[in-house]
């Protein structure tokens, strides 16, 4: 419930160094980031890089819903009538979802950029070869196009929560099942979509998914208040207690001194 911190922007740099390590986050913007190999910044310019890797490989959208705006060569929602939104039962396929930005490339951008020195067929040359070695993935890609994870057949699930009964509401019908789409490759990235609305939640650590050879250590266990210990007698006090004679019952005894 603190102030609002704006992050710094993020350098190529940062992503990618960002990519070869595994870092658990403290929460302290300030804090450094011990890793091998060094990363070149605080922890709050590993955490605007993690950001941007994250919204890269997880923003999503029902596919043909952004269109790309010949005016303002920028992205834009469809209208209404450019795209009806799909029902509940079409949303369940992972072709039915696109990602909505360009992939990061190896060089930490979305664009390779050729050296100023270089004459203009240097820089043609220079940008074809980038082009081949790591090619761009396109904006609006199903998601079911998406590299799968190691171990597995994709790199998201889709599943339906709530009653997936079509009811009759006036000249229409209506679900009120939702849509949950989550992402493996980044847990705890969430999209959700019901009534003709959506929209991507991330709660996580920042970690990428990686395989059993990366274990984070988990915060220790908040233990319980132990109990009020009972009034002993003195393990050893000042003056031996009496031992009673053979026969006395010691809880009958009584001290005539």
């Amino acid at each position: 419930m603190g102030d609002w911190i704006q992050l710094p922007d993020v350098k190529p740099a940062h992503i990618t160094a960002a990519r070869q390590i595994k870092h658990v986050m403290t929460g302290d913007l300030n804090a450094e980031v011990n890793s091998n190999p060094v990363f070149p910044g605080k922890e709050r310019h590993f955490l605007r890089a993690q950001l941007a890797r994250i919204f890269a490989s997880t923003t999503i959208s029902p596919k043909g819903f952004y269109l790309d705006d010949e005016e303002t060569n920028k992205m834009r929602p469809a209208t209404a009538e450019e795209f009806p939104y799909p029902e509940t039962e079409a949303l369940k396929s992972l072709e039915a979802w696109a990602n909505v930005t360009k992939s990061i490339l190896k060089n930490g951008r979305q664009a390779y950029v050729a050296p100023a020195h270089m004459s203009d067929e240097e820089k043609e040359e220079y940008l074809s070869k980038m082009a081949e070695e790591d090619a761009q993935v396109d904006a609006y890609r199903a998601l079911n196009e998406h590299t799968p994870c190691q171990g597995m057949e994709t790199a998201f699930i889709s599943k339906v929560v709530g009653d997936p009964q079509t009811y009759t509401k006036g000249e229409g019908t209506v679900c009120y099942a939702v849509n949950v789409i989550k992402s493996i490759r980044w847990p705890g990235a969430v999209t959700v979509s019901k009534g003709g609305k959506f929209t991507n939640v991330y709660v996580g650590y920042g970690v990428k998914r990686a395989d059993s050879s990366f274990n984070p250590t988990s915060p220790p266990t908040v233990d319980e208040e132990p109990q009020d210990p009972v009034e002993q007698p003195e393990p050893t006090p000042l003056e031996a207690p009496k031992i009673p004679e053979e026969g006395q019952d010691p809880e009958n005894d009584v001290d005539n001194e």
